[in-house]
């Protein structure tokens, strides 16, 4: 159970789709019990994608992301660039948002930003996020 719930969440952070909203809250209502031990593997599968996602683009500095036609486009790369420029590696607080948060992720790694202050960042904004999701679940069911 928390094994598919890691790999829904890793597979959910990387450019391949995925929603590990759904495994987490259906996991949640079945064991609601383990709520903690729930999101402890979700922020951590998580953010192992985005870091993968974070090496992509460290990569493609390096090869050139107009090699690999699946990488973000230069226009996802736009819009999460000001955010990134701004912000720095803090940006990826934000790396859990549909659409922008692989962009990040990927332009964080071009950019070379800080391995392991991106790697916090991306650990806070998404267990804030799972852990709302959580909340509002239980809330919902209890109404």
């Amino acid at each position: 159970m928390l094994v598919v719930l890691f790999f829904s969440a890793f597979v959910s952070a990387t450019l391949l789709p995925g929603s590990s909203e759904v495994v987490l809250l259906g996991l949640a209502s079945q064991v609601p019990e383990q709520w903690l031990s729930l999101l402890v593997v979700a922020t951590l599968g998580n953010t192992l994608g985005g870091l993968v996602t974070f090496a992509m683009g460290w990569g493609a500095f390096y090869f050139g992301n107009r090699h690999f036609s699946w990488l973000p486009n230069l226009n996802q790369q736009a819009k999460a660039k000001p955010c990134l420029v701004k912000y720095g590696a803090w940006s990826l607080l934000m790396s859990w948002a549909p659409v922008i948060g692989d962009a990040l992720c990927f332009v964080a790694g071009a950019a070379k930003l800080p391995v392991w202050q991106s790697t916090i960042a991306m650990l806070i904004g998404k267990a804030i996020r799972y852990a709302l999701l959580l909340a509002l679940g239980n809330a919902v069911v209890n109404i």
